[in-house]
């Protein structure tokens, strides 16, 4: 996510208040990981919604993990982006169960964060098969969905992990991340980044792209005695609410709104989305700067009935590019829609020969839409655009 170009701008999320709802929050009061946030007084409030008490630093190591990954610090290493923001901790999650309480626990910690004014809510929950069908994440039904809206309708920017359901038989997006209005989550693999196998898959069942954005779903993080490696969109979520504290930082006269919406266009796949990656992962370069017209890295070449995507040159071998001081990325994107916008298939494959892709006209329908996006340049070939 580029984060050292944030701190070079000396960008920490200072300023906003990020509530974060998860199962508890134990050795946050004493691991040295949060010693800064202790030591300024940057744990504004803490309410348990489960229990009824304002002591929140007990349950499950989920929630310390989460916090690390927003506003963690190991000495000058930061974890998180989002070390200056102050925090609203708040237990809405039992360990054992989905009992129907939990999502009444996180309307009730929304409407909470709202009256002691929170920007962000960092939430890595997601209710599925236990009380939902697969038609019902249409953003409307749920609980969650609803209360998401509305905490967006005040102000509130609103993260939550897309789930981790891309392996059984579940798959979609859990709610509330299939509410419109929600930053929706998905992860990666740290040394690839396509989508961890386990991230789940949009759409929504009504047909909107989710997830919005991705982020590594493979981390170092703290649990209640000491750092491990964890797995799971629950900590690309918070990763991109650290993010998305700075960016807000940065430009502070943007809506709640205006900023998801810069966050999905500061992803690396941008203007290029699909159901598995969104519009790829935030980078902090196109929200600190304007970015330049990307040049082109591929070309559509059409022969009778045939279409083959040619990589250019330059782009056709990756020795070559670290030569000339690019940054190589060897994934090819690439999906075809209807005429109504619909994904009907898309794919990554590892961009190792100059020919790509060699398709054939009839094997699609009038008004379908290729889109190819391959080291940031996107490019779009409509059928049948002059094959016969």
């Amino acid at each position: 996510m580029q984060g050292d170009t944030f701190i070079a701008h000396g960008l920490d999320g200072a300023g906003l208040r990020i509530a974060v709802f998860d199962v508890g929050f134990p050795g946050v009061d004493k691991h040295p990981a949060f010693a800064h946030l202790r030591d300024g007084n940057k744990i504004v409030a803490t309410y348990d919604f489960v229990k009824g008490n304002p002591n929140v630093y007990k349950g499950y190591w989920h929630g310390t993990a989460t916090l690390s990954c927003i506003g963690g610090k190991i000495d000058s290493i930061n974890i998180g982006l989002g070390t200056g923001a102050e925090f609203l901790l708040a237990r809405t999650e039992k360990i054992f169960g989905e009992p129907y309480s939990e999502e009444e626990n996180w309307v009730a910690a929304a409407e909470w964060a709202d009256r002691q004014g929170v920007n962000i809510i960092s939430s890595s929950l997601g209710y599925t098969y236990h009380r939902y069908f697969n038609n019902q994440m249409d953003g409307h039904t749920s609980i969650v969905a609803r209360a998401a809206t509305i905490a967006a309708s005040k102000g509130i920017l609103v993260v939550n992990s897309a789930g981790n359901e891309g392996i059984n038989s579940w798959q979609a997006i859990v709610t509330p991340g299939d509410a419109d209005s929600v930053l929706t989550v998905g992860g990666t693999e740290p040394n690839s980044d396509r989508r961890a196998y386990f991230s789940s898959l949009g759409p929504t069942s009504d047909g909107r792209l989710k997830p919005n954005v991705c982020a590594v779903a493979r981390v170092i993080s703290v649990k209640s005695k000491g750092l491990a490696e964890v797995e799971g969109t629950s900590f690309s979520a918070p990763l991109v609410a650290g993010f998305a504290a700075c960016a807000w930082q940065s430009h502070r006269q943007w809506s709640n709104m205006e900023l998801f919406n810069a966050i999905e266009k500061s992803s690396h796949l941008f203007p290029y989305f699909d159901y598995a990656h969104g519009f790829g992962i935030p980078q902090a370069e196109k929200i600190i700067s304007e970015q330049k017209i990307p040049e082109p890295t591929f070309d559509f070449v059409i022969i009778n009935n045939e279409i083959k995507i040619i990589l250019r040159e330059k782009y056709s071998y990756p020795e070559t590019e670290t030569g000339l001081g690019y940054n190589s990325q060897r994934n090819f994107y690439y999906k075809t829609e209807d005429i109504n916008g619909v994904i009907k298939n898309y794919s990554v494959l590892m961009a190792d020969r100059k020919e790509m892709l060699h398709l054939f006209a009839e094997d699609f329908q009038p008004g379908d839409i290729l889109t190819v996006h391959f080291e940031g340049y996107t490019d779009t070939f409509n059928f049948p655009e002059g094959i016969k």
